[in-house]
């Protein structure tokens, strides 16, 4: 029954990413938005682990305070999820640069 689940969840956040890539991608790269960060000298690798801390520290204020305005507590997890898969692309890009 995980071993489904886990799947299943896989195949979501698969769809998140799709989605969400319209608003924050081009039409020719869907990481365009986290690439930007070599504009600042940024890896982008590390440009999406930052973007995860943001959603880790949207559930650290939750565990203190019990409540979020904006985003549930799903919603960060599955963003941090997403944004570390990301940061494994452009690791995985960078390391076969060099």
């Amino acid at each position: 029954m995980e071993d489904s689940r886990f799947h299943e969840i896989l195949k979501e956040l698969g769809e998140l990413h799709d989605k969400k890539q319209k608003d924050y991608g081009s039409g020719v790269d869907p990481f365009a938005n986290i690439r930007s960060s070599k504009d600042w000298g940024i890896p982008p690798w590390v440009a999406a682990l930052i973007r995860g801390g943001d959603k880790l520290r949207r559930l650290q204020s939750y565990f203190e305070t019990g409540t979020l305005r904006n985003e549930g507590v799903e919603d960060s997890l599955r963003d941090m999820a997403v944004y570390t898969i990301i940061a494994l692309i452009m690791w995985e890009e960078e390391q076969t640069c060099h």
